[in-house]
């Protein structure tokens, strides 16, 4: 292993570290625990969103799909960025002021108490069919930091996992979502230089734009083709497959939720709009120039960035770039982590106790829960052949499909009751489960979005009284 880049990596996370022990003071209660008791300021709103929703799928999964599979996959990040943009501009305003009036610190707890559901059902489904997503979201952010380890530090994968696990969990176990949010701030801002800067000095070293130019259209039009040879529905389901995910992202959602000031989510959405228009378009970049770089010797399309990294720079500087790997991996598993002790305290823990606790228990109970669903994933992990664009694909079509449509139709539609919340929580989790196992090119995010949708206004009208 290089001593250099062990180096880089110590002075990296122990920033992390700092940051951790900083806030573990501030957290006096759950609601400062989970949602920083609403204080987060629009920049931290803004890059916290943005770096929670990219994980290792920016700089592993997305990269080596364009290199792999060329540019139609562009229209991926086009459907990401029209449908961020919709979830700033009409859902995060009213998600902060609706919980806000509801006493709601977690998605489901919003539904229960916006539905009256004294029985607790929908709490207990939604925790449920969450915390079951978030294991295979949680399971690809450790695959990809094996990966890293392995490659970049010559440390075997499954050593490597454990590594990513004990730091990623530590400093959230400590400080919170606060500790979550100025973590994020400062990994979203190196994690974008560093994807910016990787392909624009592997340009030069290749020789300039116009040779990239030349270069790559010796790999065909089927490569260099924007457009599917399948045709405009092929290019609507790409826009669809994953943009339409983001209504239903918790891990995601939960940063409006914490934002201090519903009029600050203008100045956020502008900030954040700009950070995710610049990462995507650096990841596509990273796929171009990798696939002139590395092919056809790269064995496996999701390691060409820190194999690039390796080639270009020396072991001290690639050390600190390979870190915005583990920034952006380890900022979306920290808050879905957070999200899951959340859940397992609020959404199940607590309603089984029947009686009311402190909220020094409350804060304990949810730093012993934090472990629990990372725990899990681990199993999941451990084998080292799994795609991190197979698991991150799985569970964002999970709880976009399970959630996307109710938050909809919960902030800004009177038809939807109870029952049918009820209704399409099981109709579009099972619909995420079961349709991957189906032949059929329509995307699973796709078809469970509509079937919730439909089901839940379905059984509502007929519920009605």
């Amino acid at each position: 292993m290089c001593n250099y880049m062990v180096l880089s990596f110590f002075i990296y996370f122990s920033m992390l570290f700092t940051i951790g022990i900083y806030f573990y003071t501030s957290n006096k209660s759950q609601s400062d625990f989970s949602l920083a008791n609403r204080s987060l300021n629009f920049w931290l709103t803004a890059i916290s969103a943005q770096a929670s929703d990219m994980s290792d799928w920016l700089f592993m999964a997305y990269p080596g799909l364009i290199f792999a599979s060329g540019l139609t996959n562009i229209w991926i990040a086009v459907g990401l960025v029209f449908f961020m943009f919709l979830t700033w501009q009409f859902i995060a305003p009213e998600i902060r002021i609706q919980t806000e009036q509801l006493k709601a610190i977690t998605l489901s707890e919003f539904f229960e108490k916006k539905y009256k559901d004294k029985n607790n059902n929908i709490r207990i489904l939604s925790g449920i069919f969450c915390l079951y997503f978030f294991i295979f979201y949680i399971a690809a952010g450790l695959v990809g930091l094996g990966r890293v380890f392995e490659l970049a530090f010559e440390i075997d994968y499954q050593t490597g996992i454990l590594i990513g696990l004990f730091v990623s969990v530590i400093y959230t176990l400590l400080g919170g979502l606060l500790a979550i949010a100025w973590s994020d701030l400062f990994q979203g801002i190196f994690l974008l230089i560093c994807i910016i800067l990787v392909p624009s000095f592997a340009t030069t070293k290749l020789g300039g734009l116009a040779h990239l130019i030349q270069s790559v259209k010796v790999f065909g039009p089927t490569y260099t083709s924007i457009w599917p040879q399948e045709g405009i529905i092929s290019t609507i389901f790409a826009i669809l497959s994953w943009g339409i995910g983001y209504f239903g992202q918790p891990h995601i959602l939960i940063n409006f939720m914490g934002i201090d000031n519903p009029n600050n989510l203008k100045k956020s959405k502008l900030i954040g709009c700009t950070w995710q228009i610049l990462a995507l378009s650096s990841a596509i970049f990273v796929g171009i120039v990798g696939k002139v770089m590395l092919f056809p010797t790269l064995a496996n399309s999701e390691l060409v960035f820190i194999v690039m990294v390796k080639q270009l720079f020396t072991p001290f500087i690639a050390g600190f770039i390979l870190c915005a790997i583990l920034a952006a991996t380890i900022s979306t598993m920290n808050t879905q982590a957070l999200i899951s002790s959340s859940l397992i305290t609020n959404d199940l823990y607590l309603p089984m106790l029947k009686t009311n606790v402190s909220e020094s228990h409350k804060v304990l109970f949810s730093r012993i829960a934090i472990l629990i669903i990372p725990v899990l994933s681990l199993f999941l992990a451990w084998h080292e052949n799994i795609s991190v664009l197979k698991l991150v694909l799985y569970a964002w079509s999970g709880l976009g499909s399970c959630f996307g449509p109710l938050v909809i139709l919960s902030l800004y539609s009177r038809l939807l009751n109870r029952q049918g919340v009820l209704a399409g929580l099981i109709t579009g989790g099972l619909t995420a489960i079961i349709w991957p196992m189906l032949a059929t090119t329509i995307p699973t995010l796709v078809a469970g979005f509509i079937a919730n949708g439909i089901i839940a206004l379905l059984i509502s009208k007929l519920t009605k009284k």
